[in-house]
């Protein structure tokens, strides 16, 4: 009876999946397919793999990621002919994703230690596999302590490390950094600026009945929660005197709601205090927790505090940072704290920086500087690079997430060496639903010839979709073959192309704006068995049709028909054919913009800086496809996709099918 429900469901989820991945109970035939092996210095493709720790892989059963568990795994890494990984951010932070850092000098002890850290670096490297590090250089975390200092103490120097203010709708003009700012109230959020002294001792006075608006918020597992007011002992002093049995959670609110500002908790979170305990209170602190049973009194003192507003483009959690006036951003504080943090990793052997929404970094969301950001970025490479060049003969790798149109992309490569090319999926995505290829040569040389020009040895990173969107196989319609040939052109174009987590299996999913949310597009892989996937960190925010043993790393090894196949010969071809490896893109003469009659047909050479050549096809029709190539050679066919036969001067391409001739 189980049995035959759980083929009911997967034949279920197969059909979802419009045929994406073979039924599981069906035998899937034996080939004679290896898994490639490379050396170190055999992978010249510069493919790099994004992945999250909290998801990819789980070591020790917890059903969390971890870097233990990501070195387990860098065999598979490895066969995919990776040269480099992107982490998702490994720094303490207060939600599961890491992008509001607590400490950047310090990892996620859910991850595992700095030893774990270091033993899967010089793993990585071991097989040719660079290690890079998300950074988030727009803000902190509320829960970092520069932050809750500046709030706490406005003599603080961290409160420079922030934007504070208590008029920002005229004040942010007198931030350097905000030059070019167009105000935005929805981006400053109400707080105070004070520390409250929070004291408790054992005592047999009477209970006590407040009426202040100044409360104790508590509340125990299980058995929900209350408030408490304070008695007004005048002098900005409160007291309350309460009986406690058992363990009970503590805030203190200067309101009795939740209104912005009013909360007030431990420098620390989950700090436990007792009798004789004394806590300077700090905005929007951390939980305490009380166990116990007796009387207490509960002395609240230095209460006056301030209404202050700062600034967080992202939402109140994540509070910007400050870096002064830019054109000496590298004298700043700030900018030596965070970049001194970067040189503990450079010394623990990363290679290099993904830099998350650099475009924010001298502005807010809908108004910003880009030629400050660039700027910015320029000081900031060059100050980690310099570190980095103390110990190796290459350069720092750094790539940008700048999420604009390809014009405006082009200036942040004065600042940095790399950027995402995020019209490279724009377009991708239109020429495989809209069938429509002829295009596609002629835009993705337009874009390179853009960044070139700002910096001639730009890297567009070029990639599908990262963990902010939705997935390409939902955009794509589970279309397996459209799903085959988006690998092929991107494994086929220029650039140095990434692959996200998933995404080499077919994974699905929605994000915010089409219905879904962030963890549905954040799915963990399934290795072996769906019970092991590391599931904990996305509150069950996963698709159950993907936490299904068919479609695991295992089950699609053994498949030939499967996407994971398609990925192992497509980034092995990149990998040994170096006109895919480092070439340049250019135009064909026939089969290009102007052929808008064998519209279905992008086509393009790749011609590497050895003078190796190699002509690329793919038909993105619905059906096949006879293109006449009198001009080239077809007599060393280097890998292809789907249905090729050649024929003479003639090569009929069979629906979504691709094929890469070495010239």
């Amino acid at each position: 009876m189980k049995k035959s429900l759980y083929i009911l469901m997967l034949l279920a989820v197969a059909g979802l999946f419009a045929a994406c991945q073979p039924d599981p109970a069906t035998p899937v035939p034996e080939d004679d397919f290896e898994i490639p092996e490379y050396t170190p210095s055999e992978k010249p493709g510069n493919i790099t793999y994004q992945l999250l720790i909290y998801s990819f892989a789980d070591s020790d059963g917890d059903k969390i990621g971890d870097f233990k568990g990501i070195q387990q795994r860098l065999d598979y890494l490895d066969g995919l002919g990776v040269s480099a990984i992107w982490l998702s951010p490994a720094h303490p932070a207060d939600s599961y994703h890491g992008y509001d850092v607590r400490d950047y000098t310090a990892l996620n002890p859910k991850y595992g230690t700095e030893q774990d850290f270091k033993d899967l670096i010089d793993a990585a490297h071991a097989k040719g596999i660079k290690v890079y590090m998300d950074y988030v250089l727009n803000h902190s975390g509320k829960g970092h302590p520069w932050f809750v200092e500046a709030l706490a103490d406005e003599s603080s120097p961290y409160r420079d490390y922030y934007f504070i203010s208590s008029n920002p709708g005229t004040e942010y003009k007198n931030y350097p950094m905000l030059s070019g700012y167009s105000y935005s109230a929805g981006e400053w959020h109400a707080t105070v600026s004070g520390s409250p002294k929070l004291k408790i001792t054992s005592t047999t006075e009477e209970l006590t009945n407040g009426t202040n608006d100044w409360n104790l918020y508590m509340w125990q597992d299980g058995k929900g929660d209350k408030t408490v007011k304070f008695v007004d002992d005048k002098n900005g002093s409160y007291h309350i005197v309460m009986d406690i049995d058992g363990k009970w959670g503590l805030l203190v609110r200067k309101l009795p709601n939740w209104n912005a500002g009013s909360k007030f908790g431990a420098p620390e979170q989950d700090m436990t205090v007792s009798d004789g305990t004394s806590v300077n209170l700090v905005p929007n602190g951390g939980d305490m927790f009380i166990e116990g049973k007796g009387r207490y009194r509960i002395d609240l003192t230095n209460t006056e505090t301030k209404t202050a507003y700062f600034m967080g483009a992202f939402g109140d959690w994540m509070p910007d940072l400050n870096y002064g006036d830019i054109s000496t951003a590298e004298n700043n504080q700030c900018f030596k704290d965070i970049a001194a943090s970067v040189d503990k990793w450079i010394g623990m052997g990363i290679d290099g920086l993904r830099l998350d929404a650099v475009k924010h970094i001298c502005g807010g969301m809908g108004s910003f500087n880009n030629a400050n950001n660039v700027t910015f970025l320029k000081k900031w490479y060059d100050r980690c690079n310099e570190t980095f060049r103390k110990t190796h003969d290459t350069d720092f790798y750094m790539v940008g997430e700048v999420w604009m149109d390809a014009n405006s992309v082009a200036q942040y490569y004065k600042g940095i060496p790399a950027c995402f090319e995020f019209d490279f999926w724009e377009r991708l995505k239109w020429v495989l639903n809209e069938r429509t290829g002829c295009y596609l040569a002629k835009d993705l040389i337009g874009y390179r010839d853009k960044y070139r020009a700002a910096n001639p040895n730009a890297i567009a990173a070029t990639i599908l979709t990262n963990h902010d969107e939705t997935r390409a196989a939902s955009t794509l319609n589970k279309d397996l073959a459209k799903l085959k040939q988006a690998a092929a052109i991107l494994l086929s174009a220029e650039g140095e192309p990434y692959i996200y987590q998933g995404e080499e299996l077919g994974y699905w999913g929605k994000d915010y704006d089409e219905g879904g949310s962030d963890e549905y597009v954040r799915a963990p892989i399934v290795w072996e068995k769906a019970s092991d996937a590391a599931v904990n960190d996305l509150s069950g925010r996963v698709e159950s049709g993907l936490l299904t043993d068919g479609i695991s790393v295992a089950s699609q090894t053994k498949d030939p028909n499967s996407l994971l196949r398609t990925y192992y010969e497509w980034t092995k071809a990149r990998n040994t054919v170096p006109a895919l490896a480092s070439g340049k893109m250019s135009r064909h003469g026939k089969y290009n913009e102007n052929n808008t009659a064998d519209k279905t047909v992008a086509a393009w050479y790749m011609t590497a800086t050895d003078g190796s050549k190699a002509l690329v096809l793919h038909n993105v029709g619905s059906s096949e496809k006879t293109v006449s190539l009198p001009d080239d050679k077809l007599s060393e066919k280097a890998i292809s996709l789907g249905s090729v036969k050649v024929s003479g001067t003639d090569v009929t391409l069979g629906a979504n099918s691709s094929a890469v001739f070495l010239q």
